[in-house]
């Protein structure tokens, strides 16, 4: 792999309180409206930018270069995926870092207001802040770790047994309303800011990863550290999701790589026999689920149980099948899929969110 480092032209020899970092595969477009708002509303903050390209074929390199000098630039000449936040984050001067995806944008001082919360409080490694659709629609993005317990909790409706607050903090993601400051397990990748120290001590995005439970499996490394995550919705930054993976994969594609990077990241933290333990699991409960959607549309052929029996149903043809084929490696299967070509990936509609939730990603 090849990397050419075109520095900013600013000259500045100053350290910056924060490191915005963003990286980008064939979204010119999205990606200039993104620098193009985090310039206007983040003017009177201490920042710089860097942008990581991951071989990009649209013009992203020459666009940075016209419209953007003040970025410090990283061109690769493949496509390493998330993998490449790395490179941005060895590179930054800031006490702060953000990950900020390539397609997002802000309207007004969100960064900011992000980043003087976590110098409010030093006791929070890293923090999300609330994502939105352009449209409006919320983006559910904090999340509880992945468990045997909490899987089937969710899967047989036992969460029905208690109150639905207590339901909410047992499961988060779809369930929870995201409208208040909570500490969470994990946060959802186009927005993550952190303090410059976790990435020194407890290190960065996964190498053995292209993408697919990237951001879980590191928000858990954080977590056996010893340190704090916390979603705090202070501020909204709007994201529009699926920009460069829409290009090249499928919505099945895309949900199959989610669930193995689910599968990948509870089995790399927990063993391989409780690792073959909740994979039975999320077959046992999606089993169960894609049976009582089934004879519920034996009598109603509401399109709500249709489609319910319809996604349940692919649920546990992908859980046999990945276990038969015994790979829940998603770098290996992104490998097989496309080549290592796509970079970020996150919520594609309503449905998918929930989907998104069940697997953990």
């Amino acid at each position: 792999m090849n990397e050419v480092h075109r520095a900013d032209q600013t000259g500045d020899p100053g350290i910056p309180l924060l490191s915005i970092i963003t990286v980008s595969w064939n979204t010119c477009e999205t990606l200039r409206d993104c620098l193009t708002s985090v310039v206007e509303f983040t003017k009177p903050f201490e920042f710089e930018l860097l942008v990581v390209d991951n071989a990009s074929e649209d013009g992203t390199v020459e666009m940075v270069e016209s419209h953007f000098p003040q970025a410090r630039l990283i061109v690769n000449d493949s496509n390493l995926g998330t993998r490449a936040f790395n490179q941005g984050m060895r590179l930054a001067k800031g006490r702060l870092i953000l990950l900020l995806g390539s397609d997002t944008f802000v309207r007004d001082d969100v960064i900011e207001r992000m980043a003087q919360y976590m110098l409010s409080r030093p006791e929070i490694a890293m923090t999300g802040c609330q994502l939105r659709y352009p449209d409006g629609r919320l983006q559910r993005t904090a999340n509880r770790s992945l468990s045997i317990w909490r899987s089937l909790f969710e899967d047989l409706w036992l969460y029905k047994l208690v109150s639905d607050s207590k339901r909410d903090d047992i499961l988060l993601g779809a369930y929870w309303a995201h409208d208040t400051e909570k500490e969470v397990d994990w946060i959802a990748g186009p927005f993550m800011m952190l303090r410059r120290e976790v990435f020194e001590k407890v290190g960065g995005l996964s190498e053995d990863i292209f993408m697919h439970g990237d951001d879980n499996e590191w928000c858990t490394r954080i977590k056996r550290s010893g340190r704090k995550i916390f979603y705090n919705p202070l501020g909204v930054v709007y994201h529009l999701g699926s920009v460069s993976s829409a290009k090249k994969w499928d919505d099945k594609q895309w949900l199959r790589l989610c669930h193995l990077g689910g599968l990948w990241v509870y089995s790399k933290f927990n063993g391989r026999l409780l690792g073959v333990i909740f994979h039975f699991a999320r077959l046992f409960g999606t089993t169960v689920r894609f049976t009582v959607y089934s004879m519920l549309t034996a009598f109603n052929r509401d399109d709500y149980y249709r489609d319910q029996r319809r996604f349940y149903g692919w649920q546990v043809g992908f859980y046999l099948q990945a276990f038969l084929r015994g790979s829940i490696n998603p770098l290996r299967a992104g490998n097989r899929t496309e080549n290592n070509r796509v970079h970020s990936v996150t919520n594609r509609s309503d449905s998918l969110t929930n989907a998104r939730s069940r697997a953990g990603l």
